[in-house]
This record gives structure tokens, C-alpha cells and sequence, in this order.
């Protein structure tokens, strides 16, 4: 394999999961956010599914105990139900852009909860990476002085939006530390694979629960939002998650957590090619900095 191909299978996962998100920002808009998460953890569980009984991996998750399996069941309820949705409804207020520019704080969560989780205690770097990543997104959020506030997607509340946003990275947050206790005894691929299942079955009683099943039968008997669903749930859940797999194997722990939150440098472009808008500098240099406190809570340059 080439020196740098850890490194170019995260960036490529990042950007994956950029695309994935743009794409499915209409029917998110069209359907609700927790339709479509429901029907993108269905097909990504139907794949890894796939991918599982292909590879012969099915015997680990029989073999595993109930805590580990627990774990990675709770990572998938709060990461996956309840994080993705929030992902999603923010999508559908804030736009991908600034959805994803608020994921980079899910490492600041994921370093929070491994303090009572873990028992860890933060170092000065990891504490000055979290500052960091937090002045990148402030920078981005909040309008620059005189100038007008940018409008919510569809005249919804961007207030609104934004908790979502950070909702969302909390859930991942709190769900990677979860997973990553989970998985010590069972391989990722099954363990992403249970993960799904719970987090689809989760979906599936809180949809039932808040009476939008209708929303979900709409979004299949849709072809045309069917297929966008389908795509991008290939591309941004399985493919990526592949691919990420493969950067976290090959490249440094640090470089690969880096390289793999540069998603919201692909999604500032795409949002803006989408919107036909100029990109604004301060837009740049707030993701360029979070980017740059996510390499310090990472660890950059310490080895």
C-alpha cells in the first residue's frame, strides 16, 4: 500500500459523508429528519449485514458478552437514534455546512465524558484544542459586527438549528467513548453492524411512539427520494465507514482523527456551490481554526 493511504481514505471518508449529507438534505426537508435517519440506518444495517455474513465475521457478536454488547448498544441509541436525528433536523434548519462545522466539537464531548467515563484527566493540550475548536465555531456562528444575521433553511428557527447541531455532536460525543470501551473484544465491522440494529430498532419505537410511521411509507413509496436515501446511505454510511476503517488502520491515531473532521471544509464548498454564494473569509478561517483544534485535542505534532 502507498505511505500516505491512511491518510487519503480519510479524507476521502470525510468527504463522502459531505456529499452524503448534502444529498440528503431534501428529503430531510421533505419528510423529517427522523424518517430518513430510520430509513438510512435500515439500508446501512441491510449492508454491513451483508458485509458480515460475506466475511464470516458473525460469530464474534455470538461469542461476545452481554457488557461489551450492551456498550456498543447504548452507543448505538445515543450516537445513532438520537445523534443522527438531531444530525439530520439540524441539517434541515442550519444546512450542511454548519451542521457539520458543529461536529468538530464532538471530540471536545467525546474528551468530556472519557473524564467520568474513564477516569482520564484532560491535559493542557487537550483543554487548549477544545478553546480552539470552540473559537473556530464561534467565528462561524455568530455574525461578524453589522453585518446581518445568515437566515435559517426555510424561515425555520436557527436557534433551534444550532442545538440540534450540538445535540447531535453530543450523541456522537458520548457515543464514540461507548463504542470504543464496546469493541475491545469484538471486531468493528460486526460491532458497527449491531450497532445499526439497535439504534433501527430505536428508530423504529420512537417513530411508531410519536405516530409519523407515515412519514416513513411516504419516504419508500417515494422512488425518486428513495433513491437519493439509497445513494447516499451507500455512499456516506457504508462507504465512508469503510473507508474510515481503513484510515484508522493505516494511518496515526492522530492524523486520522484530524483528517477525518475535515468534513466541514468539503461542505463549506459544496454548500456554496449549491447556494451559488461567494464563500465569506471569516467562514474560512473559522473552519480552517476548528480543523486546527481538533489536531491539538488529537494530539498533533506530541509524538
Amino acid at each position: 500500500m502507498g505511505e500516505f493511504s491512511g491518510e487519503l481514505a480519510c479524507l476521502l471518508a470525510a468527504g463522502m459523508w459531505a456529499v452524503a449529507v448534502a444529498i440528503f438534505r431534501r428529503p430531510i426537508q421533505t419528510f423529517g429528519a427522523p424518517a430518513v435517519n430510520l430509513v438510512k440506518s435500515v439500508i446501512a444495517t441491510v449492508l454491513l449485514g451483508l458485509t458480515v455474513l460475506v466475511t464470516g465475521q458473525g460469530g464474534a457478536l455470538t461469542a461476545a458478552g452481554t457488557v461489551p454488547l450492551g456498550l456498543i448498544a447504548a452507543s448505538g441509541l445515543i450516537g445513532l437514534t438520537v445523534g443522527d436525528t438531531a444530525l439530520f433536523a439540524a441539517v434541515g434548519r442550519i444546512g450542511p455546512y454548519r451542521t457539520m462545522l458543529l461536529q468538530t466539537l464532538a471530540p471536545v464531548f467525546t474528551a468530556l465524558f472519557a473524564v467520568f467515563w474513564l477516569d482520564t484527566i484532560p491535559t493542557g493540550r487537550e483543554i487548549l484544542g477544545a478553546v480552539v475548536i470552540l473559537a473556530g465555531v464561534l467565528m462561524v456562528i455568530t455574525p461578524a459586527r453589522g453585518s446581518v444575521p445568515e437566515p435559517a433553511v426555510g424561515g425555520r428557527s436557527l436557534k433551534v438549528g444550532y442545538l440540534f447541531g450540538i445535540l447531535s455532536a453530543l450523541g456522537q460525543g458520548v457515543g464514540i467513548v461507548l463504542a470504543k470501551d464496546g469493541m475491545e473484544t469484538i471486531p468493528f465491522v460486526p460491532a458497527t453492524f449491531f450497532r445499526l440494529v439497535v439504534a433501527a430498532a430505536g428508530l423504529v419505537i420512537l417513530t411508531a411512539a410519536s405516530g409519523r410511521i407515515h412519514r416513513v411509507l411516504q419516504a419508500v413509496r417515494d422512488r425518486k427520494a428513495l433513491g437519493r436515501m439509497a445513494g447516499a446511505s451507500f455512499l456516506g454510511t457504508y462507504l465512508a465507514m469503510m473507508f474510515m476503517m481503513a484510515g484508522v488502520w493505516l494511518a496515526p491515531p492522530a492524523v486520522s482523527a484530524t483528517l477525518l473532521s475535515t468534513t466541514p471544509v468539503f461542505s463549506l464548498f459544496i454548500d456554496a456551490k449549491a447556494n451559488r454564494e461567494r464563500i465569506a473569509t471569516r467562514k474560512i478561517l473559522g473552519t480552517i481554526i476548528a480543523v486546527l483544534g481538533v489536531a491539538l485535542l488529537a494530539g498533533i505534532g506530541t509524538n
